[in-house]
């Protein structure tokens, strides 16, 4: 019995001693790794080197770097901002209240207060860059304190592991876009070719027929974007016929007005459309209380947010129900009292056959 005790403890013994040996030579071997060092990839670079912004309106660029396996954090800073004469331009890092979120926006808040409580107001230069992803924004700002022209900044990125600088980088400053799609151009400020921007079409049609029966077009519907005032921000919609008479909402007998909705891809919801929604007194005018900029995040998804709103109506065409809507695709940047107008080509006919 004692000899056998004897080989078991001698056994444990051993294999305790393996044990501490094990971890002192992995002790050892750990000390002979050299210390890991930060990786500065020298195949990171801007995706894009021309940044192309609109006065007037919060203009954001994500997704523009590629890091190619560096080491993070990432570490950027804007330098040596300049007009295109190559003078300074420090005028572009002036600091200016901007909007910035304190909580995620999600499409379901009920009144423009509770979207509103947010946000919070910091002072930022107005041509930013977020300081470990490089994305690249320019604040919303008006001509009078920045004028629109091309202007050279640089941007430099290090980490523990070096730095580097991209140089050169463009930003492409033009005229506001009060909304979009906007028939200007924002170059020039002259009215785009009218086959190629300069009048806003519907976004889409369905079972849209004139007198003659004949099928119309998404071409054959006008929309206009009218800012009759400033008191507040607000949305109003009418509808005209070819001649120019007002048709009533009341054809768009589908159409509920007080749940209109559309998707943000940003939030990734269906969105409720505005507050407080009123008609006029004859019933031709529908308005809605929205935030600015409208959709809420399109200032900062680079115009993906906008609006697509479906007009609903059915008629009886020949003993066959027809469904039908007309659809507008928008967003409005610039705040104020603005009337979406649409107008027909051909005059619809929404009666009954």
């Amino acid at each position: 019995m004692q000899t056998n005790n004897s080989r078991e403890w001698k056994r444990l013994f051993t294999a305790a001693s393996l044990f501490t040996l094990l971890l002192g030579a992995t002790g050892c071997y750990k000390n002979l790794l050299p210390d890991e060092k930060d990786h500065l990839s020298t195949n990171m670079n801007y995706t894009t080197e021309t940044f192309i912004a609109n006065l007037g309106k919060t203009n954001v660029f994500i997704n523009v770097f590629n890091a190619d396996y560096s080491t993070q954090p990432l570490e950027f800073t804007i330098e040596n901002v300049r007009k295109g004469d190559k003078q300074p331009a420090p005028f572009l890092r002036d600091l200016v209240d901007t909007r910035q979120w304190k909580t995620w926006y999600n499409g379901t808040e009920k009144t423009i207060a509770e979207i509103e409580a947010k946000t919070f107001v910091q002072k930022r230069p107005i041509l930013d860059i977020r300081p470990n992803s490089g994305e690249i924004i320019f604040w919303n700002v008006d001509s009078f304190k920045v004028p629109y022209d091309m202007y050279y900044f640089d941007v430099r990125v290090k980490n523990k592991g070096g730095e580097r600088l991209f140089s050169n980088l463009t930003l492409d400053l033009r005229r506001p876009k009060p909304y979009d799609p906007y028939i200007y151009d924002d170059i020039t400020g002259i009215q785009k070719p009218l086959n190629s921007g300069g009048v806003v079409k519907a976004h889409d049609v369905r079972n849209l027929r004139d007198y003659q029966q004949r099928i119309l077009s998404k071409d054959s519907v006008d929309v206009y974007f009218v800012k009759t005032g400033n008191a507040k921000n607000t949305v109003s919609f009418r509808f005209f016929n070819r001649d120019s008479t007002v048709i009533p909402l009341t054809v768009f007998d589908m159409q509920r007005w007080d749940s209109l909705y559309y998707y943000s891809p940003m939030a990734d919801i269906r969105v409720k459309f505005g507050f407080n929604q009123r008609f006029d007194r004859d019933s031709t005018i529908v308005t809605y209380d929205i935030p600015n900029p409208f959709p809420v995040l399109t200032d900062v998804s680079g115009g993906l947010d906008m609006a697509s709103l479906y007009f609903d109506y059915k008629r009886v065409n020949f003993g066959r129900q027809e469904l039908g809507f007309v659809a507008v695709r928008f967003a409005i940047l610039e705040p104020g009292e603005w009337t979406v107008a649409v107008k027909f080509r051909q005059t619809p006919k929404f009666e009954d056959d």
